[in-house]
């Protein structure tokens, strides 16, 4: 299939992407059965990370199919410059919610985070990032927490995670010398409201980590119309462009698409447009507005993977999320706030007493 596009359309692409997300696909064919062609058994399941398991073993055979493509697509590349392959890569700023959720936020980051770019690193022009926001691991879940925003398909909106993502992946593959570009971007929002800041927000974040040095050749909004998700049809609303599936699919341009379609012509992000867009936001969450979100809750705040037929409300939260400004928490549990509480109580007497002591002894050398 490979060399069939290649041959037919090789004269019309300048950039490649041979795999979309592949350790997404592998977790959610081979290892969960929730996407097509995927009817893993008990065991395949229970063993699924393990080195032989059946997650690497289909990222192993995905790394080579890459490698093939890349060699394929180099030689018989007819487009009037040379071939740029290179992969989408899906990452999350993880974090855990408690104590006991540490090894598994370590766990899903090994498993997750370099081992397929490190295993195609010498067949790559450029690494595409495909990124959404923040993900809060609890349990065997996704925890939502109260007091941060979110998308309408339970992402968690966190501008400075793009920054620390191209920063610590230029760290690691600084030495392979190619740029990134930001493949995916984006957020489900059918009322704009939070898509608007999304948008200028990540676009500072990639700025600001251009300023540090990240080569980033480009970026790729997702999406410019309303789309169709695997696991969510079509509920949540992630275009610029709105799509009346009642009335002939009609398309009815959002705000947000006149915002970006300005940012793109002049290049510029101005201070008007950044507090404009953030003011709208707030107003909307002090009048304490809602909004769909297409995630059902458990009775622990854990939400599920599947999307809902037909969405909750959820306020919007007045929290600042802005790149620069967001005050990441510690860990949350109640046992992690209890120990955290008698830690700070002992530190804050040992303040007091070293202000005083110090006082004291100011006073006798008077």
């Amino acid at each position: 299939m490979c060399r069939l596009v290649v041959d037919r359309v090789s004269d019309l692409v300048d950039y490649w992407v041979v795999f979309n997300e592949p350790h997404v696909f592998v977790m959610l064919t081979y290892c969960a059965g929730a996407w097509p062609g995927g009817d893993p058994n008990a065991i395949e399941v229970a063993t699924s990370a393990l080195p032989t398991g059946v997650y690497n073993q289909a990222l192993h055979w995905m790394a080579i199919a890459h490698a093939e493509a890349y060699d394929y697509i180099h030689s018989k590349g007819e487009s009037k410059r040379k071939p740029v392959v290179g992969v989408a890569h899906h990452v999350s700023f993880t974090r855990p919610y408690g104590l006991f959720d540490v090894a598994a936020v370590t766990l899903a980051n090994s498993l997750t985070l370099f081992p397929y770019i490190d295993s195609i690193c010498d067949k790559l022009d450029f690494i595409g990032i495909n990124y959404y926001g923040q993900e809060v691991i609890s349990g065997p879940g996704l925890k939502l927490v109260d007091n941060d925003e979110y998308s309408e398909s339970g992402r968690g909106v966190y501008p400075d995670g793009l920054f620390r993502i191209l920063i610590r992946f230029n760290e690691r593959y600084k030495s392979l010398n190619i740029p990134f570009v930001v493949t995916e971007n984006g957020v489900s929002d059918e009322t704009d409201l939070i898509r608007k800041p999304y948008i200028l927000e990540h676009l500072l974040a990639i700025y600001a980590a251009i300023l540090m040095g990240v080569p980033v050749l480009g970026y790729l909004f997702w999406t410019t119309s309303d789309n169709w998700e695997w696991a969510d049809g079509y509920g949540p609303k992630f275009g610029l462009v709105a799509v009346d599936r009642a009335n002939n699919l009609a398309r009815k341009p959002r705000p947000s698409y006149y915002l970006f379609s300005k940012i793109v012509t002049t290049g510029k992000i101005t201070r008007h447009d950044r507090l404009a867009a953030w003011r709208e936001l707030q107003q909307a969450a002090f009048q304490k507005k809602t909004r769909p979100f297409f995630r059902a809750v458990d009775k622990h705040g854990r939400m599920y993977a599947g999307g809902l037929d037909r969405p909750i409300q959820r306020s919007f939260i007045l929290r600042d999320w802005r790149f620069g400004h967001y005050e990441m928490e510690g860990l949350q549990d109640p046992f992690s706030r209890f120990i955290t509480s008698i830690i700070s109580t002992i530190l804050w007497k040992k303040k007091i007493s070293y202000i005083e002591d110090e006082d004291i002894s100011y006073s006798l050398s008077c």
